[in-house]
């Protein structure tokens, strides 16, 4: 403890080694996490599922009533870029995290030119970002096939260019931010963040952000609608209001954006600062509507890290509008993220990785030495062993138990033992799931497997199971 207080003393100590600690953290993540054939987060295989059908020229918004059951919960935009990677490289994980990585090297970039704007220099903006990739909810996503990091740094760049003020540049702006809508829908922030302020202080730009950023988010819509018959709306929207639970909504905050909180704090105190004076900057405005957004999204099921990303960049953002920033208290900040990162790199997240990575290539071993359909809990395997995915657990059992789609189709096909393997991530005969497996696999289903199916091998965190010889008559009604 006496070591850490000396170097606090030595603030140029710790601003030296936050870039330094945060390029060692984030290279150790990457290799400990990134690989072209597997991925341990379960949502990551679903998107590049997505990706991959639509590389192949199969529609990605279309019905959930049959086979396969995928539901595509993002707009197109991060889907199609690593489409068009996909093509050229085959079924592979490394595009699709590719485009995340130079998504996160793109908000560096457009930190250094805030604070350039604001300060005269990007040397502090590049620094800010240096503690941004000490966060493990930030580098979690930049090394991950998911398109939270793309759709953020559009709207970070949108708000760059919306600082600028004329006229050209407030049309990028609201182009830019319809981009970032059409990449994750939630990013509707930014702009009606950007409309509010517009209203309240120069409404002589508001016209033109407005009709502008209405004509490039509604042409779109229509086409898409035309297009899907109606599916894309279905997708995006109808089929994403899944189950919510508010006392979710700490527990998600205080894991994944709570090691940012000082930062978290010191702009929280700046923006009430400038609103209790009536002096509020549009910064203000897109920091309280992240805020809001933040709340609200995390006590959605499933809530995971993709979701303070931007609140925790939009924080960092608030940093450089100082004209001196609070040396001590960033300086405690870096030095608690130094001492966090490696835990979560090497021992909260990363022993689940490294053991899911380890026994990816003998669980895809296993369920090659046969044909037939594949049902595994991490997608990931039905994915690369068999091209595509047949359901997506987590979605469609979320759908089932809210009455939007019916679920006894899934619990019929276990009936008749169409899967030639199923896949988990707990025992099924011993009955004990978690409650992140009772999100994949509703009782019914359980019940079914242990019915048809035997365990043929267990690697690392994975349990692996067949059809049984013959088939157990349901006898219910």
């Amino acid at each position: 403890m006496k070591d850490i207080f000396r170097v606090l003393r030595n603030l140029s100590t710790v601003t030296l080694m936050t870039p330094i600690a945060a390029t060692i953290c984030f290279a150790c993540w990457w290799a400990v996490s990134v690989s072209s054939t597997h991925a341990a987060d379960d949502a990551e295989p679903e998107i590049l599922n997505q990706a991959w059908r639509l590389a192949q020229g199969e529609s990605i918004y279309r019905t959930i009533d049959e086979p396969p059951y995928v539901h595509t919960a993002y707009p197109p935009v991060y889907f199609a870029i690593v489409a068009a990677l996909l093509k050229v490289t085959g079924l592979n994980y490394l595009p699709a995290k590719l485009v995340s990585f130079l998504s996160a090297i793109s908000i560096g970039f457009a930190l250094g030119a805030l604070n350039r704007r604001w300060q005269g220099g990007a040397g502090r903006g590049w620094w800010v970002f240096f503690l941004l990739l000490l966060l493990p909810a930030f580098f979690f996503n930049a090394a991950r096939a998911h398109a939270q990091m793309l759709a953020v740094a559009l709207c970070l760049w949108s708000f760059v260019f919306f600082l600028r003020r004329d006229g050209a540049s407030t049309i990028a702006s609201a182009l830019l931010a319809a981009l970032a809508v059409y990449t994750k829908q939630t990013q509707v922030v930014l702009p009606l963040a950007m409309i509010g302020y517009l209203a309240y202080r120069d409404r002589a730009r508001l016209w033109s952000y407005a009709v502008a950023f209405a004509a490039a988010a509604l042409i779109p819509y229509v086409v898409l609608e035309y297009m899907t018959g109606g599916w894309f709306r279905r997708h995006t929207i109808e089929l994403n209001v899944l189950s919510y639970d508010v006392q979710d909504i700490p527990l998600v905050l205080l894991h994944h954006a709570g090691p940012l909180f000082l930062v978290i704090a010191l702009a929280g105190r700046d923006v009430w600062r400038r609103i209790s004076e009536r002096r509020p900057e549009s910064i203000d405005f897109y920091f309280v509507g992240v805020v809001a957004a933040t709340v609200i999204a995390c006590g959605r099921i499933g809530s995971h890290a993709q979701y303070v990303v931007e609140l925790c960049v939009v924080a960092a953002a608030m940093l450089l509008r100082r004209e001196s920033s609070p040396k001590r208290a960033l300086a405690v900040q870096a030095v608690l993220l130094m001492i966090y990162a490696p835990f979560f790199v090497f021992i909260e997240e990363g022993r689940f990785v490294r053991a899911s990575l380890g026994a990816a290539t003998e669980v895809r071993r296993i369920i090659e030495t046969a044909p037939g359909p594949v049902l595994a809990q991490q997608a990931g395997f039905a994915l690369f062993a068999r091209g595509g995915i047949h359901v997506q657990l987590f979605h469609f059992t979320a759908l089932a138990r809210a009455g939007m789609w019916n679920g006894e189709k899934l619990r019929r096909e276990i009936e008749q033992r169409r899967f030639a393997w199923v896949v988990t991530e707990f025992p099924i005969e011993e009955g004990r799931p978690r409650a992140d497996d009772l999100e994949r696999f509703t009782p019914e289903v359980i019940d079914e497997l242990k019915r048809g199916y035997k365990r043929a091998g267990a690697v690392g965190p994975y349990y692996i199971y067949s059809a049984k010889e013959e088939r157990t008559r349901n006898t219910r009604n």
